[in-house]
């Protein structure tokens, strides 16, 4: 079971795996979305923070 996770970072969005390795950066927040549901599978936890880094979705694959 993996958990990633959709973070603010600078003027971009990162996700990232738990713990803090780098998936993939994006520009939008909805691409580094859509990159987190193509990564995860049977098992893995997606949460999605918000520009103020608090967590607004979490989502159970």
């Amino acid at each position: 079971m993996t958990e990633y996770h959709v973070v603010p970072s600078g003027n971009q969005w990162r996700l990232q795996k738990a713990g803090g390795s780098v998936v993939s950066n994006h520009r939008k927040k909805q691409p580094a979305v859509s990159a987190g549901q193509k990564k995860t599978s049977s098992g893995d936890t997606l949460v999605i923070h918000g520009s103020d880094g608090a967590v607004q979705d979490r989502r159970n694959y």
